[in-house]
């Protein structure tokens, strides 16, 4: 059964008498609340019989923490390549679903941006919260465990509700036909019935922003900023490290909290979701920004090697990530045919020309020294660290995408569409090779502080400018200037230095957001805040000669009203209010 369109407000749990003595759980599919598949084997760890007590559960420690870590499930991935359906790739994949809905595709039958299946998470979590976590005897050695191991999982809970219904209010909050912004439906309660579910309604867009902060505030009054033993001589020092120490690093974190207030503040301020461009808004945001940039201990701090963080899974810019594995999954979807890669992600020309020269200014600028002939020389060297151009030599090889029979553009199912292939999150240490094949560490990294910083550098410019800088140490400027440098930018940065206005700040901030968090996940959703409709529906392009001409690869199909995504179509015929434009 798929998950993308079927209605998933919540899961409706019934407790179903089998006898007098024992009380079993069972899943039950509603037509309002279908669930995708999901038996009680997924739920818990069964026993022979298929079938747990709720009794059992909370007499487990485990299997109780089991429920909330459910909540863990349907993060975003890296090969999740969103930038296919806007201009900064194309696909060789023809069935791709981003790209097919980016040309002319998209339907609220058919969403592959959907966001709708995260309400399974939350229905975990509200179950866990109002159901289990209180019940459970958490440990039987400690009580000083037994009374912090349920609060930490308590702030966990309410950080992932508040997670989740980020990612579902980015992809479906919108204006209806009345031309009301409205947001999504929150669920902070569990759903035991069907009358409680006929009442399920989508919020008003601001109050579900409020709601979202009031989880995020419930979370940092329970979860550390970052997960550290304690020192050496420290009393309770073994409980402490159990429930706060490094083992949970990879679980969410009050740092991460903190990250989403300011992810979600942002979108909050951007000119798809405030209409009455009010500053106060953008102040907030760069205020939440500023907080994180201030815990990762300022400026100074952003360091050149954030640039390929994904090759060292200790790298400091990451914030939060999944656990690692040691695959090559992602270089057999990215890497060159003849390295016995799929080349699944064609890096657009469109991409390649956002990066500026080495000396930071603009390739079509008069000032730039960018030479026609020479496309890639003197370049930004991001370029080199995420894109695979023609004459490039990667794993010793130079890479040839104008005439090779197999990397060259077009030449066969897995060669690039554009001239290009995509280098970042791929490991250059993998090998392909038939009897050789070495696989590397990879993870899922879900924040950076790199985010942050431009986070701030958007927000405070539309609130103060660009030298202005509010309550804080730093202004846009300042923040552009750092990442710049650390980017690998000549200094003095004289184009950064050239801007004096707002609007060319905005610009700049804007193209370094989409050259810093490429193919992250992050643009798709960037240029529908904006209200950019000619990012939206740019032509991809490419080049058959190696960047010396461009070619049109395809076209983008949006109309106006796709700015923001729809609500699924089964949900709409049982009472949610569609936004405007979708059928």
């Amino acid at each position: 059964m798929s998950v993308v369109n079927r209605p998933i407000l919540g899961l409706l749990w019934v407790l179903r008498p089998i006898s007098k003595k024992k009380i079993y759980f069972s899943i039950v599919i509603l037509s309002f609340m279908a669930f995708a598949a999901v038996g009680c084997g997924e739920f818990v760890e069964p026993g022979k019989d298929n079938v747990l007590t709720r009794e059992d559960v909370i007499a487990n420690p485990v299997l109780a923490e089991g429920i909330l870590l459910k909540a863990y499930d349907n993060l975003p991935t890296t090969l999740n390549y969103t930038a296919v359906a806007v201009d900064d790739a194309h696909s060789n994949n023809i069935s791709n679903g981003y790209m097919l809905a980016a040309t002319g595709a998209w339907r609220s039958t058919n969403d592959p941006f959907s966001q709708w299946r995260n309400y399974t998470q939350i229905a975990y979590i509200n179950y866990f919260l109002e159901r289990i976590v209180d019940d459970v005897t958490w440990s039987y050695s400690s009580e000083w465990r037994a009374e912090h191991f349920p609060n930490r999982l308590k702030g966990e809970a309410y950080a992932l509700r508040a997670y989740h219904h980020s990612l579902i209010l980015q992809a479906h909050a919108g204006k209806a036909s009345s031309g009301e912004l409205l947001g999504i439906p929150y669920m902070d309660r569990f759903v035991s019935s069907e009358q409680e579910q006929a009442t399920v309604r989508r919020l008003p867009f601001a109050e579900c922003v409020a709601k979202i902060e009031k989880d995020i505030e419930r979370a940092l009054q329970l979860l550390p900023d970052r997960y550290e033993n304690a020192p050496a001589g420290t009393a309770d020092k073994e409980d402490y490290d159990a429930v706060y120490g490094v083992r949970n690093t990879n679980r969410i974190s009050g740092l991460a909290m903190k990250m989403l207030r300011a992810r979600v503040r942002l979108l909050a301020a951007s000119p798809a979701f405030n209409p009455t461009s009010d500053p106060a808004l953008w102040e907030k945001a760069a205020d939440a920004a500023a907080e994180v940039i201030d815990a990762f201990g300022g400026l100074e701090n952003l360091a050149p090697d954030r640039v390929e963080f994904y090759l060292d899974k200790g790298n400091r810019d990451i914030l939060w990530r999944e656990d690692y594995t040691n695959s090559n999954n992602i270089e057999k979807a990215q890497f060159p045919p003849s390295l016995n890669g799929s080349g699944r992600v064609s890096p657009s020309q469109n991409f390649v020309d956002a990066f500026p020269m080495k000396s930071g200014w603009p390739i079509d600028s008069g000032d730039s020294g960018y030479d026609e002939r020479n496309p890639y020389a003197n370049r930004d060297p991001r370029l080199a660290k995420y894109v695979i151009y023609n004459g490039m030599t990667f794993k010793g090889t130079t890479i040839n995408t104008v005439d090779h029979p197999s990397d060259g553009i077009n030449r066969t199912e897995y060669s690039t569409c554009t001239g290009y292939y995509l280098k970042k999150f791929a490991n250059e240490a993998v090998s392909l090779e038939t009897g050789n094949v070495v696989s590397a560490i990879h993870f899922n990294a879900l924040m950076r502080f790199t985010e942050a910083f431009l986070i701030y550098a958007e927000a405070a410019n539309e609130a103060w400018g660009p030298d202005a800088s509010g309550s804080h140490a730093y202004s846009a400027r300042d923040v552009m200037a750092r990442l710049r440098e650390t980017a690998g930018i000549d200094q003095p940065d004289t184009y950064l230095a050239s801007i004096s206005t707002p609007e060319e700040m905005r610009k700049l901030i804007r193209n370094e957001r989409r050259l810093e968090l490429c193919f992250e996940q992050i643009r798709f959703w960037d240029v529908r805040r904006w209200l950019d409709y000619d990012a939206m529906n740019a032509t991809v392009r490419g080049t058959f000669d190696g960047g010396l001409t461009s070619v049109d690869v395809k076209e983008r199909s949006f109309e106006r009203y796709m700015i923001y995504g729809p609500i699924p179509n089964d949900d709409v015929v049982k009472g949610l209010i569609q936004n405007e434009g979708w059928i």
